[in-house]
């Protein structure tokens, strides 16, 4: 089952995003959710098996001039012990739904290029491979 994640049971889910996210201590995973929230209206959901989150998705939604009114997945993530069991696949096609029903132009994300595993999976998914983004820390 998937739901949405409400505010103040974000922390209920921090170890799922920790899998994704190894470096977010749980003070920075609470700052930075709570940021994103009132800033783009970030939203987690996640994929239950019974009452425990085995996968978890970030999104939400973007007007820019080149992709118009989208969905951006920022996190996507199944828990180590859940992987290949159609979770992942199942919270992209739920996504597809919510792009549907905003009238969204399209779905968009990005994963790191080292992200081998991830690519093949998007690919498999039939998400196609449109952009190079580069980065710079200032």
């Amino acid at each position: 089952m998937i739901k949405e994640i409400p505010e103040n049971e974000i922390m209920s889910v921090y170890a799922v995003l920790k899998e994704l996210r190894p470096h977010i201590t749980e003070e920075e995973f609470s700052e930075i959710y709570h940021h994103a929230r009132k800033a783009d209206d970030y939203t987690f959901y996640g994929y239950f098996v019974g009452p425990e989150c085995v996968g978890l998705m970030g999104l939400r939604y973007i007007n820019d001039y080149v992709h118009r009114f989208h969905l951006y997945i920022d996190d996507l993530v199944v828990s180590k012990d859940h992987r290949s069991q159609q979770i992942g696949a199942k919270l992209l096609k739920f996504a597809e739904t919510l792009a549907q029903e905003k009238n969204c132009t399209g779905l968009r994300l990005c994963t790191g290029v080292d992200n081998k595993d991830g690519m093949r999976f998007y690919e498999r998914e039939h998400w196609a491979l449109r952009a190079v983004a580069y980065k710079k820390k200032v």
